[in-house]
């Protein structure tokens, strides 16, 4: 009898022990499953999972809340279906052009992808230290906005915890404090200086300001974390039809000065002579359908010029016309649109038509905005009624303006949502281009003078290129592109 309770108690001394051998290996399991940029996510069929990049996991069941299954079955079940989710981008790395324009390499979105070409930056003060939308791994290239000079690393700047700092004697330009804070009295633009005063602050067209920026081509290990346009191309499956057909198809731009071209280099006269967002978004999908892109000149006194014609193929024919006004509101929208926009429609067409005001229309209140919009779009839907629509949410300006120029502008995008779900419900195609919320999400990252073309409220080629980004991912979105 002795013997028979010396085995059993033996018996349980090895059971214990394992089942603490076991619950160890199960901890070190998951902590190895959290290093290395790595976050283990736990997911049930019914509840919802982390987002890539979170280290928060999402709890099991219970077997109260598990039927099918007793609580060992559901705990079994859960471990079959982690997922390891890196929080590294290591994707490959691909490289495009970055010394002179280049379509596709300035249509690659820069939400995705470990390379940004030419992400431009300025230096106000030689002390400046400047952050870029990622951290970089490795700087390929800074060059003067115009692309052809080239600094050198180690003589003109470096890489300091993922800033770019400016080094002694720099050939790269740097405006100065006293310059950029010391404008004088008939300045269109006032900021407040670093010690809190109200002053006049540099500002410019043409090449005013992007001679002080330059162009900065780097690769980076992470994802994007931001805000980021959803494609719509579900409510432009009509239009994205005729593309893949081979139709042909007329879009029209209706807006203020950013769509009317400011502040693209192709518009001020420089190198390296980027078109415009319109432009740039419209070649990029003729490209990708194998379209040539008409240009139709309105032959109106205050409108952009056009190109000659785009030809990347003979599949359909895209016609394009643009007839923005620069300084215009949504009330000269209005009062202007059976002159600037019903003759072209009567005449050519719409299968899309994109509205973008907002910026001049910064003391109007959001409700009216939406108003102004709405009557722009029933005036087209009037003359075309099944035109698909698009309505832009403008950049924001100078959010350090002082002097009037930043207003309503980051409030109208809540107002003009509303409007496109009216407008879907009642069986229109609509959706909204987020141009206010990326705006915010890049300032997240960098300062305004990086991205702007005047200081006040007009893009530069980089943030035109972002314009015609999210053009296309509205429309017709890049994964869509990408599965054809």
């Amino acid at each position: 009898m002795k013997k028979t309770a010396i085995v059993v108690a033996v018996c349980l001394l090895l059971a214990l022990l394992i089942g603490c051998q076991n619950g160890k290996g199960d901890q070190e399991s998951t902590t190895a499953g959290q290093t290395n940029g790595e976050t283990t996510v736990h997911t049930d069929n019914g509840g919802d999972s982390s987002e890539p990049g979170s280290s928060e996991q999402t709890e099991a069941p219970t077997a109260e809340q598990t039927t099918g299954g007793t609580a060992e079955e559901t705990t079994e079940k859960n471990t079959e279906e982690e997922t390891t989710v890196s929080t590294v981008n290591d994707g490959p790395i691909e490289v495009g052009k970055y010394d002179q324009f280049d379509l596709d390499t300035y249509m690659r979105p820069l939400w995705e992808g470990r390379v940004v070409h030419n992400e431009t930056v300025m230096f106000i003060d030689k002390g400046d230290q400047k952050t870029l939308l990622y951290t970089p791994d490795e700087i390929l290239s800074v060059r003067s906005y115009d692309l052809k000079t080239e600094y050198v690393k180690g003589k003109d700047y470096d890489l300091v915890d993922g800033k770019l700092v400016l080094l002694e004697g720099s050939a790269i330009p740097c405006i100065t404090r006293e310059v950029y804070y010391g404008a004088g009295s008939d300045s269109y633009l006032k900021t407040k200086d670093p010690d809190g005063k109200d002053v006049f602050t540099y500002w410019g067209e043409g090449t005013a300001m992007v001679k002080w920026q330059v162009a900065v081509t780097y690769t980076h290990s992470q994802f994007w974390q931001d805000f980021r346009q959803e494609s719509a191309a579900d409510t432009y499956r009509a239009l994205i039809s005729k593309l893949e057909k081979g139709e042909d198809a007329t879009v029209i731009f209706y807006g203020d000065s950013i769509t009317f071209g400011a502040n693209a280099s192709s518009q001020i006269g420089c190198e390296p002579y980027a078109p415009t967002w319109t432009q740039m978004a419209v070649q990029y999908l003729a490209k990708h359908y194998g379209y040539t892109v008409r240009y139709i000149d309105p032959k109106l006194s205050n409108v952009a010029r056009v190109p000659e014609d785009s030809r990347f193929g003979e599949r359909g024919t895209i016609t394009y016309i643009n007839t923005s006004v620069g300084g215009w509101t949504s009330q000269n929208g209005i009062d202007n649109f059976n002159t600037y926009v019903k003759p072209y429609i009567e005449q050519y067409g719409c299968d899309l038509f994109a509205v973008a005001y907002g910026m001049n229309d910064a003391g109007v209140a959001p409700a009216n905005e939406k108003k102004q919009i709405k009557k722009i779009t029933d005036a087209v839907l009037s003359v075309k009624s099944d035109a698909a629509l698009m309505i832009v949410a403008t950049m924001v300006p100078n959010p350090n303006a002082t002097n009037g120029w930043y207003g309503n502008q980051h409030r109208f995008e809540t107002q003009l949502l509303k409007l496109a779900s009216e407008y879907r419900d009642a069986g229109v195609p609509c959706a909204v281009m987020r141009m206010t919320s990326v705006s915010k999400a890049v300032l997240q990252h960098k300062d305004f003078v990086d991205y702007t073309g005047n200081n006040i409220n007009h893009p530069n080629d980089f943030m035109v290129r972002l314009y015609a980004q999210t053009f296309v991912q509205t429309l017709v979105g890049y994964e869509n592109l990408k599965a054809d």
